[in-house]
């Protein structure tokens, strides 16, 4: 029962106040923990990650509104960006990720900054769903040509 599913992949493991066969006690993330843990959770899968699967992974350790602090947090510093699609990663897959097509996309967890990013494109292609087409057939070309080189 030790090995925790929310952070197996990260290496990083809460402090277990109390274990025995049936029951697993441990002492939830600070705020700086919870951020660090969603940054190695993100590292660790090497994708952007959507809030459910971000939800998925540490439940029973916070609730939705402390994982939604902590990702506003890391939106606004920069160290998170939040993806076309809905989805969150590190600044540096903004570059390589080819964005899924996703059936509802709800509204941006931080409007403002995500205005500011994909809003121009957005524009120029009428919709969301135009835009990530658009960056779909653009990185798989890119992805294409790089691999025939």
């Amino acid at each position: 029962m030790a090995d925790l599913n929310t952070v197996k992949d990260t290496g990083k493991k809460p402090r277990v106040i109390y274990e025995d066969e049936e029951v697993l006690v441990m002492r939830a993330p600070s705020d700086e923990e919870l951020e660090d843990l969603v940054v190695l959770i993100i590292k660790g899968k090497g994708r952007p990650l959507a809030w459910k699967e971000l939800r998925r992974e540490l439940s029973g350790l916070v609730g939705e509104d402390r994982l939604r602090k902590a990702l506003l947090k890391l939106i606004e510093r920069d160290v998170v960006t939040e993806m076309i699609d809905g989805t969150f990663g590190l600044k540096e897959m903004e570059s390589s990720y080819v964005p899924r097509r996703v059936k509802k996309r709800v509204r941006p967890l931080a409007p403002k900054k995500f205005r500011v990013k994909w809003g121009p494109l957005i524009e120029a292609r009428g919709s969301i769903s135009a835009a990530i087409q658009y960056l779909k057939e653009a990185r798989n070309k890119k992805l294409a040509t790089t691999a025939v080189n």
